[in-house]
């Protein structure tokens, strides 16, 4: 790739040589919209539809419009789970066909292909929550245009001595259940507020912000295997009982390695009476309004911060920031203006391999890093290859 740096307005501009039509080899005959694509269902393909036990199964699914991105080709296989048996269905339908198997909430942290992905995608719609959650201070007044009644603000759990336990299914947005539980005074998970995932997603990545993670505040992990058989992780608090299989790390869990693994169902927080949660979760909210780039489409943060004993003890987005890296564009990816650790789709630019661009702007921002800082800069998001390692 070639690139020139520019004046501070756009910091520097790359051409990768490939402009143009895309090669018969790097794009699927069945085309996914894009970044500029026309919505997940006016570019969708409907090859033929099949059962999966009770699950319906579609071929040829446009992925662009499952992630933020707004980038991908076609799953050759995809259906939407909003029950515990469809899961279970899609794990064993997995099996049997001896597919690749993926489980999507929001897709906020993934960056899918150009040509889409050779396998199964399962897009995780289990959005419940249990019970009833209560105002951890009850007397206080009513805060103006909360709503309900002044001792219940939403519908997920039991309160005792201080503490609430909630249990909720895995695709329930993440950010909603930390705005629902800091409103009713409940702190642990003010952080999510910012995060727009889905509970699945934030145990499975362990997500985390303002210095708060999700296994902190987590309790029990329902999910199932591959052979869609049901079980259940145990954490308990900081998630680092029970050994190395139930400890969670930094944007790590052991689900991730976990062979057998299939998909996260349902989920068990403890949160615990705090008067600040729903200040303290505001703030959290008025800081990401002002520091990201919340109206371009993104993944979030793409690298992981450097472990502190990295030669600068510098975060990764400033990093990039001092390498004079921000506005530095590849096709339609770019390092955003905003925030260093955002690489987001360029408005304006198109493309007709946008994953590709993107894959070759973080490869560039690493290089960059590397020969300026020594710093390896790994990825914080999940870039999907089309098919397994080995096979493409």
């Amino acid at each position: 790739a070639r690139f020139r740096f520019l004046t501070c307005a756009s910091a520097f501009a790359v051409s990768s040589g490939r402009r143009g039509r895309a090669s018969a080899s790097d794009s699927s005959a069945c085309s996914a919209p894009g970044a500029s694509g026309s919505g997940r269902e006016g570019a969708r393909l409907r090859c033929r539809a099949t059962k999966a036990g009770g699950l319906a199964v579609e071929e040829n699914v446009p992925l662009a419009g499952y992630c933020s991105f707004g980038i991908g080709g076609p799953a050759r296989y995809f259906a939407k789970a909003r029950t515990l048996e469809d899961v279970r269905d899609a794990c064993r339908f997995v099996r049997a066909e001896g597919l690749r198997f993926m489980v999507v909430g929001k897709g906020s942290n993934l960056l899918f292909d150009d040509r889409g992905f050779d396998g199964f995608v399962l897009v995780n719609e289990l959005s419940f929550l249990d019970g009833d959650i209560p105002q951890a201070f009850p007397n206080r007044a009513k805060t103006k245009g909360s709503g309900g009644d002044d001792d219940v603000v939403g519908r997920g759990g039991t309160s005792s001595e201080g503490t609430l336990r909630v249990r909720v299914g895995s695709g329930y947005p993440f950010n909603t259940l930390g705005q629902l539980l800091s409103s009713a005074g409940w702190g642990g998970l003010e952080f999510a507020t910012g995060i727009p995932g889905t509970v699945g997603g934030a145990v499975f990545m362990n997500a985390g912000a303002n210095g708060r993670e999700t296994k902190e505040s987590l309790v029990s992990v329902e999910y199932v295997t591959k052979g869609g058989e049901s079980r259940e992780l145990h954490v308990g608090g900081g998630g680092e009982e029970g050994g190395p299989k139930t400890r969670f790390g930094y944007r790590t869990s052991p689900f991730q390695s976990d062979e057998d693994f299939g998909a996260i169902v349902a989920a068990t927080f403890e949160l615990r009476a705090d008067p600040e949660a729903k200040a303290r979760a505001r703030q959290y909210m008025q800081r990401r309004g002002a520091s990201q780039p919340l109206k371009e489409k993104s993944a979030g943060c793409v690298f992981r911060n450097p472990s502190g004993c990295s030669p600068t003890n510098l975060s990764a987005g400033a990093l990039i920031d001092r390498a004079g890296l921000k506005g530095a564009t590849v096709g339609s990816a770019q390092v955003s203006c905003v925030h260093a650790n955002y690489l987001v789709v360029a408005s304006g630019n198109e493309s007709s391999r946008p994953s590709r661009d993107m894959k070759d702007l973080i490869a560039l921002v690493k290089k960059e890093i590397k020969q300026q800082t020594g710093v390896d800069l790994q990825e914080e998001i999940r870039i999907v290859p089309f098919q397994a390692e080995g096979m493409e």
